[in-house]
């Protein structure tokens, strides 16, 4: 009659077992979709966020950590690329009544950073906002009976690196490629591809770049 039992297949060089590499890879991909799924739920969030609080976002922005804390009563305007990184302390971001802000493509504000415009602040592309970083163009209360608050405009240039804790006043406009030290309190326009550091800030040397130049 011969034997009943089907044979039972041995694994070989031919056969499709996952071994250990296999089985790694396979759960690489799943937690590669993990993250992709998860930063995309994350994205919808901020997103949602941001229009809650009436910006206005020209692409993506991202925010990790915590979000940022923004009172908004006049025009603030995020352009592609901002990214808000703030694992612990939140930004906090200010604009009052008919002031407006608006944040460049590609620049980064780390975590503790306070901006806030009575009439105008801009921030150019791909800056780099360091820790504690103070941005602000008025300043709040008035020194004396005969000196009212002084309010003015505050324009940052492009790819422009503010060190942790530094501070930039009311007023003050800061060319392109320039480079704020940390803890600075900048009280004077800065100059194109300049370094400056101290208090009050004063320059503490040049370079030279080429102007579509950014710094990683």
């Amino acid at each position: 009659m011969g034997n009943s039992h089907a044979p039972i297949p041995q694994a070989g060089a031919g056969s499709q077992s996952l071994g250990g590499s296999g089985a790694m890879r396979l759960l690489s991909r799943i937690g590669g979709r993990l993250d992709k799924w998860r930063q995309g739920v994350r994205s919808k969030s901020v997103a949602r966020f941001l229009r809650r609080q009436g910006v206005v976002a020209e692409g993506e922005v991202f925010a990790s950590g915590v979000l940022p804390r923004i009172v908004n009563h006049g025009r603030l305007q995020l352009s592609h690329g901002v990214d808000f990184y703030s694992p612990v302390h939140p930004v906090e971001v200010f604009v009052g009544d008919g002031a407006g802000m608006a944040i460049g493509a590609g620049t980064f504000i780390n975590q503790g950073t306070t901006m806030a415009a009575a009439c105008s602040v801009e921030i150019g592309e791909h800056c780099h906002i360091g820790e504690f970083v103070a941005i602000h163009d008025t300043h709040f209360h008035c020194v004396s009976p005969d000196q009212p608050v002084k309010t003015a405009p505050v324009r940052i240039g492009r790819n422009v690196w503010i060190g942790h804790r530094a501070i930039v006043l009311a007023g003050v406009s800061v060319g392109d490629h320039a480079v704020i030290g940390a803890g600075a309190v900048v009280t004077k326009d800065v100059p194109a591809r300049t370094m400056v550091g101290g208090n009050p800030a004063r320059p503490l040397g040049t370079f030279e770049c080429p102007d579509d130049w950014r710094r990683t």
